[in-house]
């Protein structure tokens, strides 16, 4: 005796459909990106690193200046975390090919924990819509941070390869759960 289910989509995805266009956006800048880092590789990271250091920069001087403001409980520590954002800015200016085979290390990390977190909540998550989707881009995240990482000694044009490629599998996962969502708004009126 088995008993069928009626699997409803949650609220939450329900939400989100009525924004599938916006998701597919986004989807399609995430796969231009990949496509991008894939056919300039070495520029692309490069480029990345320049406006991490300048970032870094702008971050450090902000600090600093909030540091003298009145209201500011500990203003040694502030100026400090300020004086070394500009550090960190000068040093990622000076040295952006260097700079790229830390990037990368921190990058293969992030990938590997977000991947993990993906799989467990496709597995753990009956509710989510789109769980062998979600399952997919977290091994895909997974297997792109272990190479990137196991790396003995990253070329810039690898690590942007492998960097390109998940943007593009990534950026093709937003927009298929994109034309999902846009399934449920046409099987639930409003």
């Amino acid at each position: 005796m088995t008993q069928e289910m009626d699997v409803q989509p949650g609220a939450e995805s329900l939400l989100l459909a009525r924004e599938w266009s916006a998701i597919m956006v986004v989807g399609l800048i995430t796969l231009g990106l990949g496509i991008t880092v894939m056919v300039w590789p070495s520029q692309t990271l490069t480029v990345l690193s320049v406006l991490l250091g300048i970032q870094l920069l702008v971050f450090g001087l902000f600090r600093l200046i909030g540091a003298f403001a009145h209201d500011v409980i500990a203003p040694g520590l502030v100026g400090f975390v300020g004086i070394l954002g500009i550090l960190a800015g000068v040093v990622v200016l000076r040295n952006p090919f260097e700079t790229v085979a830390v990037l990368a290390a921190i990058l293969g990390a992030v990938w590997i924990v977000s991947g993990v977190i993906d799989v467990i909540d496709a597995i753990a998550n009956e509710y989510v819509d789109g769980r062998g989707w979600l399952a997919l881009a977290g091994l895909v995240s997974i297997v792109a941070g272990t190479v990137v990482v196991a790396w003995p000694k990253p070329t810039v044009t690898v690590v942007a390869w492998i960097a390109g490629l998940q943007l593009v599998v990534f950026g093709l996962v937003i927009c298929a759960n994109a034309i999902h969502l846009r399934g449920l708004t046409k099987a639930r009126p409003d």
